[in-house]
């Protein structure tokens, strides 16, 4: 079972306008030990669902094809 380890949040929104924060996790081991492996780095909403990063603008949410902008 993986362990996770907060590294960064993104305000961003969807195109309804309303505002959603993405949630980077990197997977670590039981130390807390983490790597640069990008594949090991996941994205949730604050709302727990899984998202996947598309570019540096933009997130899909998995479950309901929702497109999620980043904010500047």
């Amino acid at each position: 079972m993986p362990f996770y380890k907060e590294t960064n949040r993104f305000q961003c929104f969807n195109h309804a306008g309303r505002p959603c924060i993405v949630i980077e996790q990197m997977r670590t081991d039981l130390l807390g030990n983490t790597g640069l492996d990008p594949t090991k780095i996941d994205y949730l909403t604050e709302d727990g669902d899984v998202v996947s990063r598309l570019d540096e603008s933009l997130f899909l949410v998995l479950i309901s094809q929702e497109e999620l902008m980043l904010t500047r």
